[in-house]
């Protein structure tokens, strides 16, 4: 008898014996398709499978969102590591330890009594002669030991960040009532970039409101580089720990769970690195500060928008995604553009010829350097055209289709629904 006469006889037996109430022969006999799961639903579903994953007894792996695994600290929640390299790992998991007891003995060393300590803690390279040819003890000139302020800078900003993200943050967001880890973890780092960018960008503003350049793009050149080789404190000390700033993203990047927009991010922050790098090092520094807080601005407004979403709040997302959309278009497209203009038109022509690289001592103005400066300023500008692309599907959402603002760089924030869902 061919197989498929006995599948037929033994589903009929099957419903004989046990009664009307199944399902008739013809489930059998008919051939229905059937129907497949919204990819909505398979999605969500796999999401669960990657939520029931059990991690191991120190490092856990499940999957991210480019579908590579990515490893959890077992004893850190904050902490999702997307990267393989055993000395990020070993970083992640000591860093808080690591950079006290680096600071420890930097200061123990300097109540001890002992002079190198102070190359570390303290700015250098102070000098007499202002900036208009005064005497003012408040000055200071760029130099050799300035990296060392700078990695001191980077190993407080590592501590600061871990103790809030770790210590004093993790038990906030359950009391705002969030229950979601992967919410937790979002809102906790969006914290800590809102209060930093928040504070630099005020400290910054600060500083430009006391400069010469203040609301004056001519002033970025005039007298260069004689005016612009000394620097005030306050100029100094915001262009170097904003360095270190930078720097130490690099590092975080990689103890954040990877987003789809992990390399755009990586490219920006070698770009702007470098940039401050170049501005600093010839002599680009009010260029660069007035740059860096056109750059900050909008920042402030998207981790807000972000935090309050995680607050499950209705309307004050959407408004503060509004008006981050709006600064964003307004400082890093149009005053971007006009500041790129300005170093390559004003950056050139308001310094005279005789006072130009190579033939004027610590000059670098000149159309190669300022060149160079531009090809990074326009690599930067890409990726931020890129973002826009995305910040327009997330308006056309809002505005068309009346849903909420949701970061498209990223699938955090689906996954989170889905999780909820899950549990």
């Amino acid at each position: 008898m061919p197989p498929q006469t006995l599948a037929i006889a033994a589903a009929a037996a099957a419903t004989a014996t046990v009664g009307p109430e199944h399902a008739p022969l013809d489930k059998y006999l008919t051939q229905q398709p059937v129907a497949s799961k919204p990819a909505a639903a398979v999605s969500k579903s796999r999401l669960r499978k990657r939520r029931a994953a059990k991690p191991s007894a120190e490092l856990g792996e499940t999957v991210g969102v480019d579908g590579k695994p990515i490893r959890r600290l077992s004893d850190k929640k904050n902490v999702v590591l997307n990267t393989r390299n055993p000395i990020i790992i070993f970083m992640a998991k000591n860093e808080l330890s690591l950079s006290l007891a680096f600071m420890a003995i930097v200061h123990g060393c300097y109540w001890a009594g002992y002079e190198w300590p102070k190359l570390w803690i303290r700015m250098q390279h102070k000098t007499n002669i202002a900036d208009n040819g005064s005497v003012d003890s408040d000055r200071y000139v760029r130099g050799i030991h300035d990296f060392k302020f700078v990695f001191y800078w980077i190993v407080q900003l590592i501590a600061a960040r871990s103790i809030l993200l770790h210590h004093l943050l993790p038990g906030v967001p359950k009391l705002l009532g969030i229950k979601s880890d992967r919410k937790s973890r979002r809102f906790c780092e969006m914290t800590w970039g809102m209060l930093y960018i928040t504070a630099s960008w005020c400290i910054g503003t600060k500083i430009w409101a006391a400069s010469p350049y203040y609301m004056n793009t001519q002033n970025l050149y005039i007298n260069y580089p004689d005016d612009h080789i000394v620097m005030p404190y306050g100029l100094k000390w915001y262009y170097l720990v904003q360095t270190a700033f930078w720097l130490s993203n690099v590092y975080t990047i990689h103890i954040e769970e990877r987003r789809k927009d992990h390399f755009e991010m990586m490219a920006h922050h070698v770009t702007t690195i470098t940039l401050v790098l170049l501005s600093y090092t010839f002599h680009f520094t009010r260029f660069g500060h007035a740059f860096m807080l056109i750059m900050d601005f909008p920042d402030i407004f998207l981790y807000s928008a972000k935090m309050l979403r995680y607050l499950n709040f209705d309307m004050l997302p959407n408004v503060f995604f509004g008006i981050f959309s709006v600064s964003w278009i307004v400082t890093k497209h149009y005053l971007c553009l006009k500041m790129m203009f300005s170093i390559w038109i004003q950056g050139t022509s308001l310094v005279p010829y005789e006072k130009r690289f190579p033939d004027y001592p610590n000059s670098y103005a000149s159309v190669p350097i300022v060149a160079a400066l531009w090809a990074f300023l326009l690599i930067l500008q890409i990726i931020l055209i890129y973002w826009f692309t995305h910040i327009l599907k997330v308006l056309h959402r809002v505005l068309i289709k009346g849903e909420e603002a949701q970061d498209t760089r990223s699938d955090d924030e689906d996954e989170d629904e889905a999780e909820v869902e899950a549990e």
